[in-house]
């Protein structure tokens, strides 16, 4: 893996985040192609560098950066018809999806021995993938994490090295429960700002200068999912799952967690399911 460069590199699952990763590679001369569920016809900005054989896929990825939905779609893409743990040469496989801990640590043993696996979950948006600027948390040996160094700085500006294999998808889950909360918090204020007779103009200019400020406050404007109602399909259903992938990555841990905090998990739950509708500006 010396020159991790020059081999094939695959995206699998070109979704909001996938494609434009699969974009940015391709614009540094990465010998990269695309694999998704969904027909071709939606990937014509890469061309013929999707494709449709998820066997052809595998055969010319050596490196194999995984951006599917789920846990489901993790289990398909590598065991599932012409999956992944079906090929006999060495690949390696990076999951980016954000998953349960504790799912991936069962996951991890039942790998085969061609296959090295590595954890890179990442953060940032559509808008970080696209300008190739994203934050990697990764879960690897030293000797692995140096190896995939030279494709994750293509592909972000923050690389942080964990630890061992698991320790990036737990911190990526504590992230994103934060995430999930100022999400639901800002969408919940700005809801009852009309009440008060503050615009969400006005609301917003406020959090931006003051203790309420958060990640999703300050890129509201930028974040092409930021108004967006639930829906099974949509990223307020992501961030739904990613809350369920913390918790059950506490399950079977130390974790001592109150009534009130395990009520308070529920409660996020519900609120994204039934997250208010970005307010109409009169």
């Amino acid at each position: 893996m010396s020159n991790i460069l020059s081999l094939g590199v695959g995206v699998a699952g070109c979704g909001t985040m996938g494609l434009p990763m699969l974009e940015v590679l391709l614009k540094n001369n990465i010998n990269a192609y695309g694999y998704d569920i969904k027909p071709e016809a939606h990937f014509l900005t890469v061309k013929n560098k999707f494709i449709k054989s998820k066997k052809e896929f595998f055969a010319k990825s050596d490196v194999i950066f995984s951006v599917v939905r789920d846990i489901n779609q993790t289990l398909e893409l590598c065991e599932g018809q012409d999956g992944l743990f079906k090929t006999n040469t060495p690949k390696t496989l990076v999951i980016c999806s954000t998953l349960s801990p504790a799912f991936l640590k069962e996951f991890f043993k039942k790998k085969p021995p061609n296959i090295k696996m590595i954890e890179a979950p990442m953060s940032g948006a559509p808008m970080k993938a696209k300008d190739a600027t994203l934050t990697f948390m990764v879960g690897a040996s030293s000797n692995d994490f140096e190896n995939i160094l030279p494709i994750l700085n293509i592909l972000g500006e923050k690389i942080h090295h964990i630890g061992e294999f698991g320790s990036g998808m737990s911190v990526k889950v504590l992230n994103n429960f934060v995430a999930s909360c100022s999400v639901l918090a800002v969408r919940h204020a700005l809801s009852e700002a009309k009440n008060l007779n503050i615009s969400s103009e006005q609301l917003l200019n406020i959090l931006n200068c003051s203790s309420g400020k958060n990640w999703f406050s300050d890129n509201l404007n930028k974040i092409d999912w930021a108004k967006e109602s639930y829906n099974n399909d949509n990223t307020i259903a992501i961030l739904e799952k990613d809350v369920k992938s913390f918790i059950d990555g506490l399950e079977n841990t130390q974790s001592k967690s109150s009534d009130d905090m395990i009520n308070f998990q529920k409660a996020l739950l519900r609120g994204l399911k039934n997250i208010p509708k970005y307010p109409d500006e009169d």
